[in-house]
C-alpha cells in the first residue's frame, strides 16, 4: 500500500506538468503528463485489489474511491473492457455502445467539487447532452411590475443569454494498461474517474480563471465587452493595483463589483448589493503575500488570520500567475461564474492514434463539451498584488503626561 505522501507528490507533479503543457499548447506534453500520472494510479489500484483479496476489507477499496456501479455503468465498462482487451481495440470499439453514462459525469463533477475548493464554489452544470443553455444572468430583473414598455423589454433581453458550447471540446487522454483491464469494471471505473477528475479539474479551473473565450471558457480575467485582435478571443482586463488591505484600499476595489454593467443608453450601471467576495490568487502568493497581509497579532500574543476589512473567502489556485489575483462576487457559497459540462451526442471514449510513442500504446480520449462564463462583466476585478504589504498594527500612546509624572 503506497503512502499518501507518494500519491500527493504524483498529483503535484501531474498538476505542474499538465498546466505547463496546457499553457504552451504542447499536446505531447499533455499526453506524457497523463502517462506518468496513470502509472501511479494503476499501481495504487493494483495494491488495493491485492490487499482486498487478502483481507476482504472493503474499507481498502472505499479509501481508493472504488464504488458500486449501476447496471448501465456496469454494461458500459464491460463493453469497454472487452473491446480494449482485443488485439485491435480501435476496430473493436467501433459500433460498441461506449457513450459515457450521465451518472458517471455526475460522480465526476461531485468528485471535482470535493477535491477542488474553487471549483466547488463555481456553478458546474451537467447539461445531460445538451450543447445550448439559457442563462438568466440576473434573476431579480426577470420579474417586473407595471406595463411592459420597450425600455423594460430591452432590459429583460439583457438578462437572458443563450450559451452555445457545441464546438468547445475538453479532452482527457487516458492511457489504459492491459493489467488494469484484468482487475475488473469497478477498478477501471475508479481509474477513469480519477483521470477525468484531475484532468477536467485542471482544465476547467484554468479555463475559468484565464480562458480566452476561443474554443474554451471565458475566464475571470477577460473583458466580456472587448475583443482582442485575435478573432474569438476576448481582451484581458486591466489590473488594479492593491498595495495594502486597508479598509479604503480594499473597499475601493470591492465597490467596482457593486455596479452592474451599463445597458445600451445608460450613462452608468445600476447599483447592486455585494455582501461577500472571493479572493483568488496563486498558492505561493497566498503564503508569502496574502497571509502576511491578513494576519495580525492579538494583545494576548496569539495571531488572528484572514483578517479582511470585508467578508472574503480566499481560494488559492494554480491557474493564477504570481502577482495577480481576482476579486469576485459571491452569493452564499457560490462565486458568480458558471461552468457547463456535457457529453453531447457523442460523449464517447475513443481509441487515440495520436500518442503511439507512449510505453503502453493503448491510449484513449474522452471528449466532453463545455464552456464557462462570468455572470456579467463586472463580477470580477483583476488585481495586481506585486507590492501587497504585510499587515501593520498601529499603536498609539495616550496620557503621555501622566506617564512622565
Amino acid at each position: 500500500m503506497k503512502n499518501k505522501d507518494t500519491n500527493k507528490t504524483a498529483i503535484q507533479i501531474f498538476n505542474q506538468d499538465f498546466k505547463a503543457a496546457m499553457e504552451a499548447k504542447d499536446w505531447d506534453g499533455v499526453a506524457m503528463a497523463f502517462q506518468n500520472y496513470s502509472e501511479n494510479l494503476v499501481s495504487d489500484l493494483a495494491d488495493a485489489a491485492n490487499e482486498f483479496k487478502q483481507t476482504g476489507d472493503r474499507s481498502v477499496l472505499a479509501a481508493r474511491g472504488v464504488r458500486t456501479l449501476t447496471n448501465a455503468e456496469q454494461k458500459f465498462y464491460d463493453s469497454f473492457i472487452e473491446a480494449a482487451s482485443s488485439d485491435n481495440p480501435k476496430q473493436a470499439l467501433t459500433g460498441v455502445d461506449k457513450t459515457i453514462p450521465q451518472t458517471i459525469i455526475d460522480t465526476v463533477i461531485l468528485d471535482i467539487q470535493n477535491a477542488h475548493p474553487l471549483l466547488a464554489a463555481l456553478d458546474i452544470v451537467n447539461t445531460y447532452g445538451a450543447t445550448k443553455w439559457i442563462l438568466a444572468k440576473d434573476k431579480k430583473q426577470l420579474a417586473q411590475w407595471g406595463k411592459l414598455t420597450s425600455a423594460i423589454t430591452k432590459e429583460l433581453e439583457g438578462t437572458i443569454e443563450v450559451i452555445d458550447f457545441g464546438s468547445n471540446k475538453l479532452t482527457a487522454f487516458i492511457p489504459v494498461p492491459k493489467d488494469l483491464l484484468k482487475l475488473g469494471a469497478v477498478y477501471v471505473d475508479t481509474y477513469i474517474r480519477k483521470i477525468l477528475v484531475d484532468a477536467l479539474a485542471l482544465g476547467e479551473e484554468y479555463g475559468a480563471v484565464k480562458g480566452s473565450g476561443k474554443d474554451e471558457p471565458i475566464g475571470m480575467n477577460r473583458n466580456l465587452e472587448e475583443s482582442s485582435s485575435t478573432p474569438g478571443v476576448y481582451a484581458e482586463k486591466e489590473a488594479v493595483e492593491l498595495k495594502s488591505l486597508t479598509t479604503s484600499a480594499y473597499m475601493n476595489i470591492v465597490a467596482k463589483l457593486a455596479e452592474k454593467p451599463k445597458l445600451d443608453g445608460e450613462d452608468e450601471g445600476r447599483p447592486r448589493v455585494v455582501s461577500k467576495v472571493a479572493f483568488i490568487c496563486n498558492p505561493v502568493d497566498y503564503l508569502t503575500k496574502v497571509v502576511p497581509a491578513t494576519t495580525v497579532m492579538a494583545t494576548d500574543g496569539t495571531y488572528k488570520n484572514n483578517v479582511f476589512p470585508f467578508p472574503t473567502v480566499v481560494f488559492p489556485s494554480e491557474a493564477c500567475d504570481k502577482n495577480e489575483a481576482y476579486i469576485g462576487i459571491m452569493e452564499g457559497d457560490k462565486i458568480k461564474y458558471i461552468l457547463f459540462l456535457s457529453t453531447g451526442t457523442s460523449g464517447n471514449i475513443e481509441y487515440s492514434d495520436e500518442y503511439q510513442f507512449l510505453e503502453d500504446n493503448r491510449v484513449y480520449a474522452a471528449k466532453l463539451l463545455g464552456t464557462g462564463i462570468p455572470y456579467d462583466n463586472n463580477c470580477f476585478v483583476k488585481v495586481d498584488i506585486t507590492n501587497l504589504k504585510a499587515a501593520a498594527v498601529k499603536v498609539e500612546v495616550t496620557n503621555i503626561a501622566d506617564a512622565k509624572s
